[in-house]
């Protein structure tokens, strides 16, 4: 059983309240997944979804999961200095 800590920022938090999901949401699967089968199991929208912060580090999208791992999608829109100190400025996936 592969466990993982999701959490979501931005308009992705208010998602996760609308859906009365804790914040971090613990999701468990039987099988290694990669962050963007995560984020489409959990049903976020593609286009909701800039980054993917990966144990604190930003990740591609098609790195594969660990139990254990902490799992952070950030949306589109945060402010340009924000970008700049989270590192991903221009990020090309």
């Amino acid at each position: 059983m592969i466990s993982l800590e999701v959490r979501g920022f931005g308009k992705l938090y208010a998602l996760f309240k609308e859906r009365q999901w804790d914040n971090p949401l613990i999701f468990e699967c039987d099988a290694p997944i990669t962050a963007a089968e995560l984020r489409d199991r959990l049903e976020l929208p593609a286009a909701d979804v800039e980054v993917v912060f990966i144990n604190r580090v930003i990740q591609p999208m098609s790195t594969t999961l660990e139990d254990g791992d902490r799992i952070a999608f950030v949306p589109p829109g945060v402010p340009s200095i924000h970008r700049f100190n989270l590192g991903f400025y221009n990020v090309k996936e």
